[in-house]
């Protein structure tokens, strides 16, 4: 939720500053040129850099999804080793001592 929130507070601030430079600018990238508004090249920049981050955590989201699934899977075996280790030693303790189990 703090992420969220820094997020919103930063696209807020992106968009203000955008907003209050409207200039038209010359805009060049190796052979390929044209002139536009400057809000739109803020804009565009801070949107192309969104995703390139987004793309770039995507590898360790899924690195953390599959360990938290490996995880989980250990938990349900150990779970499921530990009732049946109860049910031995229910049995056990039965055989010893009949009639004390509850």
């Amino acid at each position: 939720m703090p992420t969220l929130l820094v997020a919103l507070l930063f696209a807020i601030f992106i968009a203000l500053f955008a907003l209050q430079n409207t200039a038209a600018v010359h805009v060049r990238f190796l052979t390929w040129e044209y002139e536009t508004s400057l809000v739109l090249v803020i804009l565009g920049s801070a949107t192309v850099g969104a995703v390139l981050t987004f793309i770039a955590s995507l590898g360790p989201r899924v690195r953390r999804a599959r360990e938290l699934r490996r995880l989980e899977e250990t938990v349900e075996s150990q779970g499921e080793r530990i009732r049946h280790l109860e049910a031995i030693l229910a049995q056990s303790a039965e055989r010893e001592f009949p009639g004390s189990a509850p």
